[in-house]
């Protein structure tokens, strides 16, 4: 009787779990429960900055006297997002030196139509007579259409050394001077030296040679009767020799832009003055000028 008990209860038992078994997935069937789902998938392709792959080498350069000198180059810039993605309007260059001022071109011109993923750009810088010689760096910029910047200073040029002078005036007159007078200046120096190069620390020799009279030329007036300096007047400056090359004693040049018109160390200017010491005596009251024997010479060193 009693392993009967156990079979009936097995039996039992089996029965209830076929059966909830095939109630779940009857209620499944009239509920419509669901046995699967979806998922939406995002991603987010970043933009890439683009490179200035390519920087043409550019060549020595030498200033061009008292004004500029243009300099003309190639860059490339490369966008693996495709050449469209390169915003044209935003290639720039810079030439820079450390203590100078940046020369640049904010617009420099797109030159290719733009195949696969590159666009070549054209700039033209222009160099002043008075900037350093030496070593330039090179910077070319780019942005995208997403303002991703990317640049090249990679390479420099060569800037060359230009010494170079005008001066102004190119004549030196005297009013009329009396025999026995002493101590007169031009009356139309200083004449001024613009230094119209880059060199730095540059000197002024002046030669002179004697004045021979225009109507009696056996008279003169030597040269040893001239002083010359880089001060009011000169006439406490350096005495000249004829046919001699004298400096002008602290008179100093450097580099700078003299169109700015200032007389001190750093403007390309230095002025100087002439001055008759006298007194004259043993000559006639004729003119005397430097056609016979050459007209003074202003040199830079």
């Amino acid at each position: 009787m009693k392993r009967e008990v156990q079979i009936t209860i097995i039996i039992v038992s089996l029965i209830l779990i076929v059966a909830i078994f095939s109630y779940s997935g009857l209620l499944t069937k009239i509920t419509g429960y669901a046995t699967s789902s979806t998922t939406v998938v995002n991603i987010t392709v970043g933009n890439t900055a683009p490179t200035v792959s390519a920087v043409e080498v550019i060549a020595a350069k030498n200033p061009t006297d008292d004004t500029t000198t243009t300099i003309t180059f190639n860059f490339t810039a490369t966008d693996t997002d495709g050449a469209s993605n390169i915003n044209r309007s935003l290639a720039q260059a810079y030439f820079q030196r450390a203590g100078e001022s940046t020369r640049s071109n904010t617009s420099c011109i797109n030159t290719s139509i733009g195949v696969g993923n590159n666009i070549n750009f054209t700039c033209a810088i222009d160099m002043w007579y008075y900037d350093q010689n030496g070593a330039w760096t090179i910077n070319a910029t780019i942005k995208d259409n997403s303002a991703a910047y990317a640049e090249n200073s990679s390479t420099t040029f060569t800037y060359n050394l230009l010494p170079g002078m005008k001066m102004s005036p190119t004549s030196l007159t005297w009013g009329s001077v009396a025999l026995g007078q002493s101590n007169t200046g031009s009356n139309n120096d200083p004449i001024q030296v613009n230094n119209t190069g880059n060199s730095v620390d540059v000197s002024i020799n002046v030669t002179s040679y004697n004045l021979r009279g225009e109507t009696t030329i056996t008279e003169f007036i030597f040269a040893s009767n001239f002083t010359v300096e880089n001060t009011s007047e000169g006439c406490s400056g350096t005495a000249m020799s004829n046919a001699t090359a004298l400096n002008v004693t602290s008179s100093i040049i450097q580099r700078g832009n003299h169109s700015l018109n200032y007389n001190n160390a750093t403007s390309g200017q230095e002025q100087v003055y002439f001055c008759l010491k006298g007194p004259l005596a043993g000559i006639s009251q004729q003119s005397y000028s430097s056609s016979a024997y050459g007209s003074w010479t202003l040199l830079i060193i």
